[in-house]
């Protein structure tokens, strides 16, 4: 079995387009976390200059007590607010390139099942029983992937869900907690 000139070409051009093809999911994904990166910048540099500016705004102890109380709470939603955006900027990721390579298998399936019939019109009679069986073989095989690949998607997202809405709860459980204590005022204490 040979290849010939068209074929090989045809060969190189899909391997280009397919190439082409990841480059782009690649580049894809880093415009996503720049674009990330750089929204959060520009918000972090809103939100430090209106804090700087309500701190200078502080003229006591009891008022900077309740600054810092109300600084704690927005920062710990930003924070998981930017958690939650990588997180999901992340999974696209994933989804993407996932679902590339299932396309890449599931082509190179195709692809070994055409040369089994090829090899099988060329073979020797009752060849056909091993060549169906290899078939059956790759035909179980991918259910089985499948199968099992997209119960671990499942499972990943639910517990990577989970984990993300147990840290948030905890996080505001926390949060919430600090600001019902009452700030000990010190007096002449000095303790730095």
């Amino acid at each position: 079995m040979s290849i010939n000139q068209q074929e090989f070409s045809a060969l190189g051009h899909a391997q280009l387009d397919k190439a082409v093809r990841f480059s782009s999911i690649l580049l894809g994904s880093v415009e996503r976390f720049a674009q990330l990166q750089l929204d959060l910048s520009r918000k972090l540099l809103a939100d430090n200059a209106q804090a700087i500016k309500s701190l200078a705004e502080v003229k006591d102890a009891k008022s900077l007590t309740e600054w810092q109380s109300a600084q704690a709470q927005p920062t710990i939603d930003q924070a998981f607010s930017v958690a939650r955006n990588v997180y999901d900027a992340s999974v696209a990721t994933q989804n993407e390139i996932a679902a590339f390579l299932e396309e890449q298998v599931a082509e190179l399936n195709k692809n070994v099942i055409g040369g089994l019939d090829r090899f099988a019109k060329n073979a020797p009679a009752g060849s056909d029983v091993a060549v169906n069986a290899v078939k059956s073989f790759i035909n179980t095989t991918n259910a089985a992937f499948e199968s099992v690949s997209k119960t671990a998607k499942k499972v990943g997202a639910e517990l990577a869900e989970a984990g993300v809405e147990a840290a948030t709860h905890s996080a505001q459980a926390a949060t919430a907690a600090v600001a019902r204590k009452k700030p000990v005022a010190s007096g002449a204490n000095g303790a730095a």
